[in-house]
């Protein structure tokens, strides 16, 4: 093992490394393992900590815990991947939870390790990556001299940039280079095999690089005439052709068919695959798009075609993020974020109970809703800086009046782990009583949120707060969690609301809820109550609050009107 680790520390004296871990104890312990194999090792000590760090330095391999504060793991396995697919990033846990090992495998991790590790297993395992670094730079070396010193480079060299040692296939470097002489009716076809990281997981990276071995035949073997196979690294393959669209699509599902009924045994193990397939065709940017097309595929399933088009979702937020980052990043500096109110109505009184604070951003050209800015505003990290400011502004406005009010707060915020300092702070400022305030967080905190999450809400919850249950239904609801949690509002998903009256299935599952709600002492607020005939509905089913443009639209300011619209079915 000591003359294995000599060897295996040559190779990686150059490969740098990002490490994430929050115990101090286990990055100690670890820290002094990678120092024997790796010269450069930078620490972070949390997630959002490792973040910034990867942003702001360039890394071979990036290990990270999944339990930590701020930010956990696969947040920021998913941060990483989204920046750059190729990054290789490997799992560090103590917990062999099949959920989580899913959610690394279906962000696309390069490998696993168990606390504590162990030696050996890590020794394979930075084996089996630092030899597809430094494939990758010896590849890009061979790009570099071919192009200074193409004429004093010899077949052999040429050959070994170009092709892919384990499948003898072209290689990565190749298809960038054939792909910089295109033509319009050239089509790039991407296959990925589905879940094959569970394959080196489950039974070794020896029957892992067999497997592909076996499959780069088989697509040898079933390619179309005048096309070129590539093999991409991982799980990829690539193949170039000139395909009219019936015949494409006709080839990739003959294809899929033939990869899905072929059985390789290997050690008395049979291995199935499925692949998912993406399609780009033209002259320009094919693999890029192809790659929009894997991602947006890959979002539905596994055996999935997807052909790339401008209409894809992914082309479409990638636009929407260019279009409204500058305006949330501007309507922050300029204090054009500004909350609306929307009354909720007691049923009974047909008073109104408290107010919904709803973020808004208001500047010269128009007042954008939520809905355009808000999962633009999760996804480049300013959700925190809205929250906070929805909260000064929000209790600014209650300190005049004895009104009860909800504040929005997401996950992010929970992760990053402010909350409870800033509403301390703020209820102090403006005098405000922690009874008043209902934090509304949406349902799938109950089903996916983090521990430490959830002890925050139960932490503001024991200092007199209220907590609130948004778009109950929208998600996957833990019952279970959500007992736990003494959850004192549910708010029932407008999507089963809005059509109450007429609709059997929708009415059924409100009272469903509701009759939930009562067995654990929670309260209902049904949404989109937009009509007599659903208030009205809302009301026998014995719903405590209502709200929804029946009664109020949002408004920049508190409604001067007491009492609410009158639901009497005599008048419907």
């Amino acid at each position: 093992m000591l003359t294995e680790i000599k060897v295996l520390s040559e190779q990686t004296k150059e490969i740098r490394v990002l490490y994430v871990e929050d115990e101090r104890t286990v990055r100690e312990q670890t820290i002094m393992i990678f120092d024997i194999l790796f010269q450069s090792v930078d620490v972070a000590v949390d997630g959002e900590d490792g973040w910034q760090k990867y942003q702001n330095s360039q890394y071979d391999i990036v290990f990270t815990d999944i339990s930590m504060p701020k930010m956990d793991g696969l947040k920021l396995t998913k941060l990483i991947k989204e920046n750059n697919p190729m990054q290789k990033v490997v799992i560090i846990s103590a917990y062999n939870i099949t959920d989580y090992l899913l959610k690394a495998i279906e962000l696309g991790v390069d490998g696993f390790l168990l606390k504590p590790i162990k030696m050996d297993k890590t020794v394979l395992l930075i084996r089996k990556l630092a030899e597809s670094i430094l494939a990758g730079r010896m590849m890009q070396g061979y790009r570099k001299k071919l192009e200074e010193e193409i004429n004093t480079k010899t077949q052999v060299i040429h050959q070994q940039a170009v092709t892919d040692k384990l499948t003898g296939l072209q290689n990565r470097f190749a298809l960038n280079k054939a792909l910089k002489n295109t033509e319009t009716d050239t089509v790039l076809i991407l296959l990925n095999i589905d879940n094959f990281d569970s394959i080196n997981v489950v039974y070794g990276y020896e029957i892992g690089d067999k497997s592909i071995v076996f499959l780069a035949k088989l697509l040898t073997k079933n390619r179309p005439p005048h096309s070129s196979l590539f093999y991409l690294g991982n799980d990829e393959f690539a193949l170039t052709c000139k395909l009219n669209e019936n015949a494409l699509m006709a080839y990739a599902k003959k294809l899929q068919n033939i990869i899905a009924e072929s059985v390789i045994k290997l050690y008395d193990i049979d291995i199935k695959f499925t692949v998912t397939m993406a399609i780009a065709k033209g002259d320009d940017k094919l693999l890029k798009h192809a790659y929009i097309a894997l991602k947006e595929a890959k979002k539905q399933g596994r055996n999935i075609i997807k052909i790339y088009s401008q209409d894809l979702l992914i082309e479409k937020l990638q636009a929407q993020i260019q279009k409204y980052s500058p305006i949330i990043r501007d309507a922050i500096k300029n204090d054009c974020v500004v909350p609306y109110f929307q009354p909720i109505v007691d049923n009974k009184t047909h008073k109104v109970y408290k107010y919904e604070c709803l973020a808004r951003i208001v500047n010269a050209e128009k007042t954008y809703s939520p809905f355009e800015f808000i999962n633009i505003a999760e996804i480049i990290g300013l959700i925190p800086e809205i929250t906070k400011i929805m909260i000064d502004k929000s209790f600014q406005i209650f300190k005049h009046n004895k009104f009860d009010f909800s504040i929005n707060i997401t996950e992010i915020d929970l992760h990053n782990n402010y909350l409870k300092e800033y509403f301390l702070k703020k209820l102090l400022q403006y005098n405000i009583e922690p009874s008043r305030v209902i934090l509304e967080v949406l349902e799938g905190i109950s089903a996916t949120g983090a521990q430490n999450s959830l002890e925050q809400l139960m932490e503001l919850k024991n200092i007199g707060f209220s907590i609130a249950i948004d778009d109950f239904g929208a998600q996957n609801s833990n019952f279970e969690r959500v007992h736990a949690m003494n959850i004192d509002f549910i708010k029932i998903d407008g999507s089963f609301v809005k059509n109450i009256d007429t609709n059997a299935k929708s009415y059924s599952i409100v009272k469903t809820m509701t009759d939930f709600a009562k067995s654990i002492g929670a309260k209902v607020i049904a949404e989109y109550v937009h009509s007599q005939e659903v208030a009205y509905t809302v009301e026998t089913l014995g719903i405590e609050y209502s709200q929804g443009y029946y009664f109020y639209e949002p408004k920049p300011h508190l409604s001067t009107e007491d009492t609410a619209k009158d639901t009497n079915h005599e008048n419907i």
